[in-house]
């Protein structure tokens, strides 16, 4: 079973942890990994390791009964190992009565195959793994997303809401 820890700045692990947050995600899709570590907002940011090994990262924000895995990527020489999946599970645990939502990007603006084809592995990962489309499609920093959720429906209301509150003593900050 894999374990986790905080990240913090300070952590041995936080260079890793960066760098798979800048290898993993679009420039347009990244806030600056200071904003993930700063106190303004709740967020639980973990790095997972299997023994000594660096698996991944996620980071979460929960609300009410609404829990939104903002980031989460598993290093590239480990996916496909059930790592993601165990990640997934772990959070689902720390959550059990909050609906659990990701966003994808939408597999219609692909721009070639092979970036369709990697969409749609994710699309597919994510509903291995319990997670349902959900009826919330939003444009955030040029890129469209659709809104997957598990352990219940979220709708366009509710997640708007929860950005809303989130975000509500954040001067200047944009929500889906």
């Amino acid at each position: 079973m894999l374990q986790f820890f905080d990240v913090t700045r300070d952590a041995p692990w936080f260079p890793q942890v960066k760098a798979l947050y800048e290898s993993a995600f679009p420039a347009n899709e990244r806030i600056p990994i200071k904003h993930l570590l700063d106190d303004k907002i709740k967020r639980e940011f973990w790095a997972f390791f299997d023994g000594d090994t660096f698996c991944g990262f996620s980071n979460s924000i929960t609300h009410g009964s609404i829990t939104n895995i903002v980031y989460f990527a598993v290093e590239s020489e480990l996916r496909s190992r059930g790592y993601g999946s165990q990640i997934l599970q772990a959070i689902r645990r720390q959550h059990p009565d909050t609906r659990i939502v990701v966003d994808i990007e939408v597999e219609e603006d692909s721009k070639n195959a092979e970036e369709l084809e990697r969409r749609n592995r994710r699309r597919e990962f994510y509903t291995r793994n319990g997670f349902d489309s959900s009826p919330v499609d939003y444009v955030w920093q040029g890129e469209h997303y659709r809104l997957l959720s598990a352990g219940g429906t979220v709708t366009e209301k509710e997640f708007r809401d929860f950005w809303k509150e989130i975000l509500k003593d954040i001067p200047g900050a944009k929500y889906p």
